[in-house]
């Protein structure tokens, strides 16, 4: 996540997508969604431009100037099986930025955190 006004807000939008399960749930299922990530990080409250966002999956450019790029589909299925899954944000409103590391969601995870009972 870089070109953030502050660092807080870095942090912030890099937390945002990295814990959103809409997110979670693409990256598990090999989509690249990047209408799921700019919608994480426009929903989370810092200054946010649509038109001024850039997004990338493992290297490939997927959004500039908040536009669509032309993606290969059977390219990026490829791709998404490497076991980590690079997101690179860009909101062009300034110089601060941070890194998240987070995981997907799983069938697995969701089943056991779904039957868990205290």
């Amino acid at each position: 996540m870089v070109g953030a006004a502050t660092d807080e807000d870095a942090d912030t939008v890099a937390r945002s997508i990295a814990n959103s399960p809409l997110v979670k749930t693409a990256i598990f299922g090999h989509d690249a969604n990047w209408g799921r990530v700019a919608g994480a990080a426009g929903k989370c409250g810092v200054e946010f431009d649509q038109y001024g966002v850039d997004i990338d999956f493992l290297g490939v450019p997927v959004l500039r100037a908040g536009l669509p790029l032309p993606m290969d589909e059977e390219d990026m299925l490829r791709r998404f099986e490497e076991p980590e899954i690079d997101i690179a944000v860009n909101l062009g409103v300034g110089d601060c930025s941070a890194r998240i590391w987070t995981c997907d969601l799983t069938h697995d995870y969701v089943t056991i955190n779904g039957d868990y009972r205290t």
